[in-house]
C-alpha cells in the first residue's frame, strides 16, 4: 500500500502532466488559428482584387457580365469581412498565447516541486501543490479552453517539447563531469 507521501507525489506528477498537455494544446490552437487567419486574409485580398478587376474591366471593355463577377465576389468578400467582425481571430490567438505563457510558469513550478519533493516536508509539498492548483484554476477561468482536436494533437506532440538526455546541456553549451 502506498504511503501518503507517494500518493501526494503521484498526484503532483499527474497534475504536472495535465498542465503540460494543456500548455501544448493551447499552442496547437494558436498554430491552427494563425493558419486559418492567414487563409482568410489571402481570400479577402483575392476576392477584393477580383471584385475591383471585374468592375474596372466591365467599364473599360463594356462587357456588363464582368460587373456581375465583380458584384458577386464583392458580396462574398463582404460576407467574409462580416464573419471576421464576429470572430476576432487575432484576439483569440492572443488569448491562447497568453494562456500558454501563464501555463509555462506553472509547468516549471511543478517540475521544481517534483525535483524538490524528497527534500521538503509533506506539509510544504501540499501547500505548494494547493497554490499551483489555485493558479491553474485562475488561468482556466481567465482564458479560453482547449478543444479535443488540440488535446489529441498534444498527445501526439508531447515528445517534441522535451529534451532528450544530454540535449539541454548541448543547447546551453554546458559540460558535465561524468562520474
Amino acid at each position: 500500500m502506498e504511503n501518503k507521501s507517494e500518493k501526494l507525489k503521484d498526484q503532483i506528477i499527474e497534475a504536472a502532466g495535465n498542465v503540460q498537455y494543456t500548455f501544448i494544446a493551447h499552442w496547437n490552437i494558436v498554430n491552427r488559428l494563425k493558419e486559418y487567419y492567414w487563409y482568410i486574409k489571402i481570400a479577402q485580398i483575392v476576392l477584393t482584387a477580383v471584385a475591383a478587376g471585374g468592375f474596372l474591366t466591365s467599364l473599360v471593355s463594356g462587357i456588363p457580365q464582368l460587373s456581375w463577377v465583380g458584384g458577386l465576389t464583392s458580396a462574398i468578400a463582404l460576407g467574409i469581412n462580416l464573419y471576421m467582425l464576429n470572430f476576432n481571430l487575432p484576439d483569440n490567438i492572443k488569448q491562447h498565447i497568453d494562456a500558454a505563457n501563464a501555463l509555462w510558469e506553472v509547468r516549471e513550478r511543478y517540475k521544481s516541486l517534483i525535483v524538490d519533493f524528497d527534500d521538503i516536508d509533506i506539509l510544504e509539498a501540499r501547500n505548494r501543490r494547493d497554490k499551483l492548483i489555485q493558479i491553474v484554476s485562475e488561468i482556466n477561468k481567465k482564458y479560453p479552453g482547449t478543444d479535443e482536436k488540440s488535446f489529441k494533437r498534444a498527445q501526439a506532440d508531447i515528445g517534441k517539447y522535451e529534451f532528450n538526455d544530454g540535449e539541454a546541456e548541448v543547447v546551453l553549451n554546458i559540460k558535465r563531469n561524468k562520474s
